[in-house]
């Protein structure tokens, strides 16, 4: 029993019916949780919308440096949730609570730097996107913003990371609720202005996200506080603790952040010679409409690290491998559904956001090709979750690069030479992650992670 009740706040007994209970439990408020995070992009392309196709277009650009910010987030995020996991399975509070502070310190260190530094190189990062014009004036703009607000924006992830770890994802999802709840209303406020507050444009998304983000962080604070006394207020940074986060969230990170980066490769080389209203549908139907399907397949994956993690720190490896297959039940389940609006609704999803006809027909020929990858997503997307819960994330981050990477050529040759022009865009996609799929499972199998280790 007392193993059982480090593994969550309730109690675990290592059979397949509890992990599927104790799955269901961390999935849906982390599914929730996943898909008010997409809210966040849905009501940026939402409320810019009147600003017109060059605002729609800078949406997708700048979609995939907001990716990018995230790999920088999930250096010390990925790692927190590893260790915080691993200790809370094991009952070991100290040390938990040197990896929380440790990871508040060093975290804001970091996201201030990055912040300061791409704050400075927003005009370049735009121009390399293969931006111009209107377009490129609206990127920077908001791009810029978001550098800014980093700080803020990075800390709801954060301490989400830390509520998950203690197998906990209801505080999270309420948190994330509020929060949207106040960027919704802040958005056209900031945007077009009202009474006294000025128009700020694209850039007032920017803001309403950074003050969102960071109230409902630092109310997360206050509330691990309350309830699991853990707190930053003295600086304890563990030299160690912050060798062992970014261990493991440096390699995450750099897939992360891979696949930001081959993306915007992408939209340079392949992308902008189409033309603006591909840009601009690429930004509708990946901001607007994938998103959500990306976060709800996302929220079982999410449970399965926690999971994982803390059965291993309990030395359960076989609930550790039960909680994985639950997890990935629930995940694959929740792309179905996407797939099957995805295929059959793709053209009213995609008037949702815009009344361009062109904008629209790209918009929903991408989400129709991409939705024969929505499964293949969900089992790869559970595997990487299961793998960072443990701790075991280079050898999966570096397979993940080399995956993302074969999309470029691919990309190229299929839209290019072979005159599929977009669509071979988006099915170069596909055909990349099942590729990347095949590789990962048979990794997974090699790495051997829910076995014991010497």
């Amino acid at each position: 029993m007392a193993q059982s009740n480090r593994l969550r706040e309730g109690t675990t007994s290592p059979t397949s019916s509890s992990a599927f209970r104790e799955a269901l439990r961390l999935a849906w408020p982390a599914t929730l949780s996943m898909l008010l995070h997409a809210a966040y992009r849905v009501n940026d392309q939402f409320w810019i919308q009147d600003l017109g196709a060059p605002a729609q277009a800078a949406m997708g650009v700048t979609a995939f440096y907001l990716i990018l910010n995230f790999g920088f987030i999930n250096v010390v995020s990925a790692g927190a949730l590893a260790r915080i996991a691993r200790f809370t399975g094991s009952g070991e509070v100290a040390k938990r609570d040197i990896t929380f502070r440790t990871t508040m310190w060093v975290g804001l260190g970091w996201f201030l730097t990055v912040g300061a530094l791409g704050w400075m190189a927003s005009p370049w990062l735009v121009a390399a996107a293969g931006s111009q014009g209107e377009v490129a004036t609206f990127a920077n703009d908001y791009l810029s913003t978001i550098y800014l607000v980093l700080p803020l924006i990075a800390l709801k992830p954060v301490v989400d990371v830390v509520f998950l770890g203690l197998g906990n994802t209801f505080l999270p999802m309420i948190l994330a609720a509020c929060a949207v709840g106040i960027n919704f209303a802040l958005n056209p406020i900031l945007i077009y202005g009202w009474g006294p507050i000025p128009a700020l444009g694209i850039a007032g998304a920017a803001w309403a996200t950074g003050f969102s983000k960071g109230l409902s962080g630092g109310v997360g604070l206050w509330l691990l506080w309350r309830k699991w006394k853990m707190s930053p207020s003295r600086l304890g940074v563990g030299l160690h603790e912050t060798k062992r986060i970014a261990a493991i969230g440096a390699p995450v990170g750099l897939f992360a952040g891979s696949y930001a980066i081959i993306f915007l490769i992408l939209l340079k080389t392949s992308i902008e010679p189409l033309g603006q209203s591909v840009q601009a549908g690429l930004g509708v139907a990946f901001n607007g409409v994938e998103s959500l399907a990306y976060c709800g397949l996302m929220g079982p994956a999410t449970a399965a690290s926690s999971m994982v993690g803390r059965a291993l720190g309990a030395k359960q490896w076989h609930y550790a491998r039960q909680a994985m297959r639950a997890c990935w039940a629930m995940s694959a389940l929740v792309a179905g559904v996407f797939t099957i609006l995805f295929l059959t609704s793709s053209e009213w999803l995609s008037s949702l956001y815009t009344n361009d006809p062109a904008v629209q027909q790209e918009a929903a020929r991408y989400l129709w090709i991409v939705a024969f990858g929505q499964v293949i997503t969900a089992t790869d997307a559970v595997m990487q979750q299961a793998m960072t819960g443990a701790g075991r994330t280079l050898k999966m981050s570096l397979l993940n690069t080399a995956g993302f990477a074969i999309r470029i050529p691919l990309a190229w040759a299929l839209s290019g030479p072979l005159g599929w022009g977009a669509a071979g865009i988006w099915w170069a996609l596909n055909i990349a992650n099942t590729a990347k799929l095949a590789a990962m499972v048979a990794l997974f199998r090699k790495m051997q992670i829910f076995r014991p280790h010497p």
